[in-house]
């Protein structure tokens, strides 16, 4: 039998695809931000989702039309309250499946509490930011109402982990994605609001931990799909290699935020250092798959779409070098131009591809075989049951 079941219904499963997608289009924007410097497009921070539509000043609506920096600033500030809205129909929706009502019912509690804490957080800073950095005063009240609610859901997480139960890791995933989704917003709005301080290391941090937010949120689109009952030996040895190579390429990723926003020969070094190292692991471990079939059917079209994104980031990789640095001047004098901007922003994008792809690969080849009984029904889909 080579079907199986899934541990949440199918529409989590598109909603968890949805949700990468949309940060795809999000990490896209965000690129976009980065390679035509429009991170200080505007500094007042933070803003409704609808700021650019009813509460800004008429030049401010003005200028989202007509500014392009202003209107990738404020679009990216939209897609991340978009994306944040889907995560937390998410993350409720993975917690509805806890099979154990009572920890079922104190998880999405505290959930609740999460997301109500941060939202007065949110408040608290709106009626603040028409004060200078060093007037803020952080909501604190808010702030303990939020720790209280993570705490909650952490420890339902955790007891479920300590007691495996079918989908207690999925669980954790949803909500530690929902927290990262928290994190990343006030990353970035501090990026904004303390940018004389520590704009630019603030800004490097951002960009590293939206791969992180990613992988959180591929790893959870992975995971909630069926999963193959077949394993063998030698698919759980190329699935631990499949996470060096995950955890390599996340590591290259990283340094190529450090070449985005600190150009410096250390940072250009470590980047092609571990391009190279990343590239010549995943031609090794892709042809140890493709060989082997049964990892060739747990990777699915992972496989093939690692395969193919190393190809087009290893020529965009070259391009967007010699777009900043082939150009006989400091990388921070090269006029900003839309054929250069947008192939470094390709270059990024399709990075986030290969450590998407990676991180995929590996959980397809070490996800264990599903395992039926105790308090959890599985959710069987017609087909896996053999029913037509």
């Amino acid at each position: 039998m080579t079907d199986s079941l899934r541990l949440v219904p199918r529409w989590l499963h598109v909603w968890a695809v949805l949700a990468v997608i949309a940060t795809l289009v999000l990490l896209a924007i965000g690129q976009l931000v980065t390679s035509f410097a429009a991170g200080m497009a505007d500094p007042v921070w933070p803003t409704e989702p609808w700021y650019v539509f009813r509460t800004a000043t008429d030049t401010e609506k003005e200028r989202f039309r007509k500014d392009y920096q202003f209107f990738l600033e404020h679009s990216h500030r939209i897609a991340g309250y978009t994306i944040g809205g889907l995560v937390i129909v998410l993350s409720l929706g993975v917690w509805w499946t806890e099979p154990r009502k009572p920890a079922r019912w104190i998880a999405l509690a505290g959930i609740f509490v999460l997301i109500g804490g941060y939202g007065e957080f949110h408040r608290g800073l709106m009626a603040q930011r028409d004060k200078l950095p060093a007037d803020v005063r952080l909501p604190m009240e808010a702030v303990r109402v939020t720790l209280a609610g993570l705490g909650v859901m952490l420890a339902v997480a955790v007891w479920g982990l300590l007691a495996r139960r079918p989908g207690a890791g999925l669980r954790l995933l949803a909500g530690l994605a929902l927290v990262a989704v928290m994190i990343q917003g006030l990353l970035g709005g501090f990026r904004v609001k303390l940018n004389e301080l520590v704009g630019t290391d603030l800004a490097a941090f951002h960009g590293i931990f939206a791969q992180i937010v990613f992988g959180l949120l591929t790893s959870i689109a992975v995971l909630s799909a069926r999963a193959l009952s077949t394993t063998s030996a030698e698919s759980r040895r190329l699935g631990r290699w499949a996470w060096v190579l995950a955890l390599l390429v996340f590591v290259q990723v990283a340094f190529g935020a450090m070449v985005r926003h600190y150009p410096i020969p250390l940072s250009q070094r470590l980047h092609f250092a571990t391009a190279f190292a990343a590239t010549a692991l995943a031609v090794w471990e892709l042809r140890a798959v493709f060989v082997d079939p049964v990892s060739r059917a747990r990777a699915g079209w992972f496989a093939w779409a690692l395969t193919a994104l190393l190809v087009v980031q290893l020529y965009l990789g070259i391009e967007a070098w010699l777009a900043k640095f082939g150009a006989h001047m400091l990388p921070e004098l090269v006029p900003i131009t839309p054929e250069g901007g947008a192939i470094r922003t390709l270059h990024a994008l399709v990075g986030s591809g290969v450590w998407a792809a990676s991180l995929a690969l590996a959980l397809s080849l070490w996800r264990p075989a599903p395992v039926l009984g105790n308090t959890l029904n599985p959710h069987v889909s017609v087909r896996a049951a053999g029913q037509d």
